[in-house]
């Protein structure tokens, strides 16, 4: 009798263990609007160090927009397009810092929220990582090359809007005729339910610099370019 109770016992415990332990890997999946597939340990672990993610405790000087998501909780992720290593930086819905990542990214990437995790896509790799808010970097993906996922990242990565809680949070430039020019965006505002806009996110004047630098490189190309042809075309002449 008594060993019977005791298998009993076991039995319960083995079946707790099991639940918590499906609790706890549900826990960490990635949860992800995009279809994946796995990656091998070695090309996960290429990828990590290549990433080289760290976690941000104070607010990095303001970068242009490259991408934003916003979660239930109304925290924002805002990337930011750096030159060197890029950073994603967690703001509250008044605009105040709480923590951020900083890694490196060789091209363009997006951000979708995962409950309390952030997913971030490396679109040249085709990569999307899950990060706690401490940092640790708790799955890998590989997003596989379909037309659906091709119009989730156009139509929700890509977006230029968010709506959580009746309340719109925009991603927008402020350059008026060099807006077409603009390869980022320059500010996040957010528009309540009365219409009241207000900003929480503003580098205009970076990106306004940054613009009008880009025009001067590419107008001196264009010129050099001009010059050289017209020295070829005289060089023909004679």
């Amino acid at each position: 009798m008594v060993n019977m109770k005791g298998f009993k016992r076991m039995v319960v415990g083995i079946l707790i263990l099991s639940l918590f332990m499906n609790i706890r890997i549900d826990a960490l999946a990635m949860n992800t609007g995009f279809s994946t597939e796995n990656l091998s340990e070695d090309t996960k672990d290429l990828f990590l160090k290549n990433v080289n993610l760290s976690i941000l405790y104070e607010e990095p000087e303001k970068s242009n927009i490259e991408c934003f998501d916003v979660n239930n909780s109304q925290l924002i992720a805002i990337g930011q397009n750096r030159k060197d290593r890029k950073t994603i930086c967690i703001y509250s819905k008044n605009g105040i810092f709480q923590y951020g990542y900083a890694f490196n990214c060789s091209g363009s990437f997006g951000v979708e929220w995962d409950n309390e995790n952030l997913n971030i896509f490396f679109v040249r790799s085709s990569v999307i990582a899950s990060v706690t808010p401490e940092g640790e970097i708790i799955d890998v993906l590989l997003v596989q090359d379909t037309i659906e996922n091709n119009s989730y990242k156009n139509h929700f990565i890509d977006a230029t809007k968010r709506i959580v809680d009746n309340m719109e949070y925009s991603m927008v430039n402020n350059l008026g005729i060099l807006n077409f020019l603009a390869s980022s965006h320059s500010k996040i505002i957010v528009k309540d339910n009365s219409g009241i806009e207000t900003t929480l996110y503003d580098v205009s004047t970076t990106q306004l610099s940054d613009t009008i630098s880009n025009i001067i490189l590419i107008g001196i190309f264009v010129l050099a370019v001009i010059i050289s042809v017209i020295f070829e075309f005289i060089k023909l002449r004679r």
